[in-house]
């Protein structure tokens, strides 16, 4: 629902400010995190953003590019990840920030000749990391909540 009430939003901001969209878009990486990080079981991130890019796929300005946005950047983080168990914080910080490195290249193709620019590539490449982070981190925080109410994987 997140991610879909998103995509009226993201296009503009993509058009006028790519660093904003960057921002917007980690919305869409965190109920993957969370399932990694909650279930502790390899490539559940991965399915979860399939599972989410074909519910998005109607909703979405960019059709079904979207599920290939979405696997890419979770496909990354569950590489990362790629051993079963929660990981440590310090690997969790190092596959979001490898998920947004590859969000950022896959979004390189869309951007317009105006948004090549030094200033607006790296400060979308900062929005990415940090968007990614902070989706890792909340997705660490719902973890944590989820457990202290009982919720508990396998």
């Amino acid at each position: 629902m997140l991610s879909a009430s998103l995509s009226a939003l993201s296009p503009g901001a993509a058009a006028v400010f790519p660093p904003a969209y960057a921002l917007l878009a980690a919305v869409h990486s965190l109920m993957p995190f969370l399932a990694r990080v909650l279930t502790g079981t390899p490539w559940t991130a991965t399915i979860t953003s399939g599972i989410a890019g074909v519910l998005i796929w109607p909703f979405s300005a960019v059709g079904p590019l979207v599920l290939i946005v979405l696997v890419v950047g979770s496909s990354v983080f569950d590489l990362v990840l790629r051993r079963r168990g929660v990981p440590s914080r310090g690997r969790l910080a190092a596959a979001a920030a490898c998920a947004a490195a590859a969000l950022f290249v896959v979004s390189l193709p869309v951007f317009s000749s105006a948004h090549l620019t030094p200033f607006i590539l790296t400060a979308t490449l900062a929005a990415r990391v940090l968007g990614e982070g902070a989706a890792a981190g909340a997705a660490v925080a719902l973890s944590a909540g989820l457990r202290r109410v009982g919720v508990r994987s396998r």
